[in-house]
């Protein structure tokens, strides 16, 4: 991974990581978007080091929202969760109703967007899902910058257990009853001079602790 990316401004609203989608990137420093990007793949790598999230995504979701504090993060507002044990329809929609109190149209039209594009990728959007036998999990992160100029994130982790697979990439809408489907969000911010305080830190554990990721520009 380019860590050392400067000033340069991103030139793609989207970027996929695995089964993570980062959207709303696009105008912004590429510098302040690794920050993200790297904020998120601590947090994810130590949450999966205590909890699976595909068999205990409560307890994996709140200690990696618990985690950004150490990097200079503050969490606004509580989680809000959608858990049905029995859910059939469109995942997509069911992710926009519980997040959109937390974002603005434009961010839900970019990550619109950002599926529109991974769906036109069968490999990319089989990785998204993160298939491990009928359990799906997937990850949603629209960035945005406030009217004080810091950077807020909406953390959201999408798990669903199909009853019935009948594909190894249908994700977005589920036709099958009797389908569990679990969604949390949070909502967190960073001020730009804990940005500045926590980079370099940052930096130095991705290069001690995480291999080469794939990112892919949407």
């Amino acid at each position: 991974m380019d860590i050392n990316s400067g000033t340069r401004l991103s030139q793609s609203n989207a970027v996929a990581v695995n089964n993570i989608l980062f959207t709303g990137l696009e105008g912004r420093a590429e510098a302040d978007n690794r920050f993200v990007r790297n904020c998120i793949y601590l947090a994810q790598m130590k949450a999966d080091s205590l909890y699976n999230s595909s068999t205990q995504p409560a307890q994996w979701f709140d200690h990696f929202a618990g985690i950004f504090w150490s990097t200079g993060w503050s969490v606004e507002e509580k989680p809000v969760v959608l858990v049905q044990n029995e859910f059939s329809g469109s995942v997509q929609e069911a992710w926009r109703r519980l997040t959109a109190p937390l974002l603005a149209r434009i961010q839900l039209e970019q990550v619109e967007a950002g599926l529109a594009a991974l769906e036109k990728d069968v490999a990319l959007l089989q990785k998204f899902t993160a298939l491990s036998g009928k359990t799906f999990t997937s990850h949603i992160v629209p960035v945005s910058q406030n009217a004080s100029g810091e950077l807020v994130v909406v953390l959201s982790h999408i798990r669903f257990i199909k009853m019935v697979l009948s594909t190894n990439y249908l994700f977005w809408q589920i036709h099958q009853p009797m389908s569990q489907l679990d969604i949390r969000a949070r909502r967190l911010v960073i001020k730009r001079r804990a940005i500045d305080e926590n980079r370099e830190a940052v930096d130095q554990a991705i290069r001690e602790s995480v291999g080469d990721l794939e990112e892919v520009e949407l």
